[in-house]
């Protein structure tokens, strides 16, 4: 039999965890974002600030940014989705091929969101209606968008005339559409009730389900943000590399996982999710990306070094107090 004073010492042993917790998760991104900037400004010799290479983190960080604002909100009520570089790519496909054909370039742009759009609403979708973990779902939706992005491939990469879409590269316009982006998801996350409600759903589902959250309702509005933010994302993609192979968009699911842990955005969501820790840990990957490419490190060893950050710190900062480590989209 435990006495009172051991259940007393056991819930003070908890509130230091809990205590120790949220300090690194609330110190650790902004300490590790000035960290990397300094060394790797150190190990390539200031090269990483030279304007041309500054451009490059432009373009990188544009996109890891923008998906990752869509992503927050996924993340926000514990989902996820493994399929964001399959649709990325299977959307850059579709733009591509009507591009090629002579279709206007406003339809072509419409087909690239509603292809990325229709990939993450399935994704949320299946997990609704078949009561699935979403990370079946969107590892299943994964191999479909990589099936038919390779079979749209399969005998050249498709090109597009790069010098036509240089106008969608400048400066002005990509900082732009960041900061409206951020802005409208820093809106939505943190000012109404459909930012309350995914983390409400991410802290504890039964009990916002009790409060009258109709939850799969929240969670497809969620996917579908994402959706959209992929399908823009993958339009600058395209028109900024003029190709689409069968690695267009690899390896963005990770980033953006990436990014989610280095900004201290809780894994599992819930009322610590702020969106300024996902834009916070989309500009540490790029930043660390870029630098580590720079330095001479071989890319290889680059996504290893990103696999041994990710499995740190989800080490350290991960609440294991929450066991439903399964996302269910369904209500």
């Amino acid at each position: 039999m435990r006495t009172t004073a051991d259940m007393t010492d056991i819930q003070l042993a908890l509130d230091r965890k809990a205590r120790f917790r949220e300090l690194v998760v609330s110190v650790l991104p902004f300490t590790g974002f000035t960290f990397i900037c300094l060394f790797l400004i150190a190990v390539t010799e200031g090269r990483i600030l030279n304007p041309s290479n500054l451009g490059n983190l432009l373009n990188q960080c544009f996109t890891v940014t923008l998906v990752a604002v869509g992503a927050s909100f996924v993340y926000a009520h514990g989902g996820m989705d493994f399929s964001i570089g399959g649709s990325s790519g299977l959307a850059q496909l579709v733009c591509a091929l009507l591009i090629v054909r002579g279709f206007p370039l406003w339809s072509a742009i419409l087909a690239c969101v509603l292809t990325s759009l229709a990939c993450a609403l399935t994704v949320g979708g299946t997990s609704l209606l078949l009561r699935v973990p979403v990370f079946v779902a969107s590892l299943c939706m994964r191999a479909i968008c990589l099936g038919l992005l390779a079979t749209g491939v399969v005998q050249n990469s498709i090109t597009i005339d790069y010098s036509q879409f240089l106008r969608f590269h400048s400066v002005p316009l990509k900082l732009a559409i960041l900061v409206l982006f951020i802005g409208i998801g820093y809106y939505l996350f943190e000012c109404t009730a459909l930012g309350k409600r995914e983390k409400a759903i991410g802290g504890n589902e039964i009990v916002a389900r009790q409060a009258g959250v109709r939850t799969g309702g929240v969670r497809l509005l969620a996917y579908a943000l994402l959706g959209l933010c992929v399908g823009v994302a993958a339009f600058f993609q395209l028109t900024r590399s003029g190709v689409v192979t069968g690695s267009s968009g690899g390896g963005l699911e990770f980033d953006i996982m990436v990014a989610i842990v280095l900004g201290g955005f809780p894994m599992m969501g819930g009322s610590a999710a702020r969106l300024r820790a996902v834009v916070v840990g989309a500009l540490t990957i790029t930043i660390l990306t870029n630098g580590l490419v720079l330095w001479g490190l071989d890319f290889n060893l680059v996504n290893g070094v990103k696999g041994l950050l990710f499995l740190i710190i989800v080490g350290i900062s991960y609440d294991r107090s929450n066991q439903n480590q399964i996302s269910f989209v369904g209500s």
